[in-house]
């Protein structure tokens, strides 16, 4: 991905200078204009590989980061300059890469660049709405402050993705051991037991529905396989557009339980983020259109970016706004108007993103609960049915020779 060195207007007199990775010069010029620049000018830069591998951020965790930015406000606080504190975490830092990526922000606020403009050459590491905020905290004064709500946040929302993947980590292995034990049964041992006797048609029915898919899955297994990979590689495409995600979004929003999941943890990510930028001051068109980013359902991103046009073009409230959405549940709806009403915005939206993270535990627990035991059902049947048919013939020719 390029490189883009660009030169841009904050406010009518302070110029900033910086570069980001962007897909092209459009999209380069629409990531300044996000960040509330007007740009000047906007080139691309050539380097080599190694520094596209350093740009890129690969190898590099979203713990790694957490502890940069708790590092980085706990020395700061502490009293130490941000040159020596970056130096220090440089050299104590065990990835190699994050240690590289630190030393290179070290470098460039040494060069005269701010810690948000620093931190611009790595958008996989840091993205917009991290610079934004860690910008508000320079400009306020308080960066120390707010590089520890960032890293706050950000744990939260990690400790939340790691509940939910523990939670289905069990259920998954489960699935892949049932499907392996299938496989294994239809395509190894039943083709065996189907040599022992001469015609399909003399054996019991569940046997014989049996070698027929297994016959069906070795005989068109490529096809089937093929089907299954254009159906995948479909999906993905019709994803990448809008209104295709849109659509895939929303279907997903209508299954039962999993449309609930989706739902309350984007509602919880986005009370948060927009709890913290309010914090800040940033004005709320642009905390709605940054907190609308963090959200991983079209459907909800869609209904937050006509919440943040409602107030901008007919000064409505953000509740009233909220309130004409389909998918926002009507406690939250009514959090942010009592907020907005008492002027403790970012209160009620703590709280919201509190009551969220909490149903979402409650949540996850359930359906672990309930899909452990029904995959267990599921795979102990069809197995069940698997060793049924293959035995059923061997007990008739035993009863026969009997």
């Amino acid at each position: 991905m390029p490189r883009y060195v660009y030169k841009a207007k904050q406010g009518p007199t302070k110029t900033v200078e910086g570069d980001i990775v962007a897909d092209s010069r459009q999209a380069a010029l629409e990531h300044i204009d996000r960040m509330g620049y007007s740009p000047i000018f906007v080139e691309e830069q050539d380097f080599d590989d190694n520094q596209q591998t350093r740009v890129s951020g690969r190898g590099i965790g979203s713990r790694d980061v957490n502890v940069f930015t708790r590092q980085l406000a706990s020395m700061i606080r502490a009293g130490v300059s941000i040159l020596r504190a970056l130096r220090t975490i440089q050299q104590q830092t065990e990835n190699k890469r994050m240690a590289a990526v630190v030393e290179d922000v070290h470098e460039s606020i040494r060069g005269g660049k701010m810690l948000s403009e620093a931190l611009m050459s790595y958008p996989r590491l840091f993205p917009e709405l991290y610079i934004n905020l860690v910008r508000s905290g320079e400009t306020a004064g308080a960066l120390e402050t707010m590089l520890q709500r960032i890293a706050e946040a950000r744990e939260k929302e990690e400790e939340i993705r790691k509940k939910v993947q523990s939670a289905l980590a069990y259920p998954i292995l489960i699935l892949l051991m049932g499907i392996i034990t299938v496989g294994v049964m239809v395509g190894y041992l039943l083709p065996r037991i189907s040599q022992l006797f001469p015609t399909v048609e003399d054996l019991p029915w569940p046997t014989q529905v049996l070698i027929y898919v297994s016959r069906v899955l070795s005989d068109q297994g490529l096809l089937i396989l093929l089907l299954l990979a254009l159906g995948a590689l479909i999906v993905r495409q019709t994803a990448s557009s809008g209104k295709g995600r849109s659509l895939l979004d929303g279907m997903v929003l209508r299954i039962p339980w999993v449309g609930l999941f989706v739902r309350q943890v984007d509602i919880s990510r986005f009370a948060r983020t927009l709890g913290l930028l309010v914090q800040t001051g940033i004005s709320i068109d642009r905390a709605l259109g940054l907190s609308a980013g963090t959200l991983s359902n079209q459907v909800l991103r869609e209904e937050v970016e006509a919440v943040r046009e409602a107030t901008v073009e007919r000064g409505s409230s953000v509740a009233g706004a909220l309130a004409r959405s389909q998918h926002f549940p009507l406690f939250a709806t009514n959090m942010i108007a009592v907020g907005e009403e008492t002027g403790s915005l970012e209160n009620s939206l703590d709280e919201i993103a509190s009551f969220y993270e909490r149903e979402v535990e409650l949540l996850t627990r359930m359906l672990t609960t309930l899909i452990e035991p029904i995959l267990i059902m599921l795979i102990g049947a069809v197995v069940g049915f698997i060793v049924f048919a293959m035995l059923m013939p061997i007990f008739e020719i035993g009863q026969a020779i009997g």
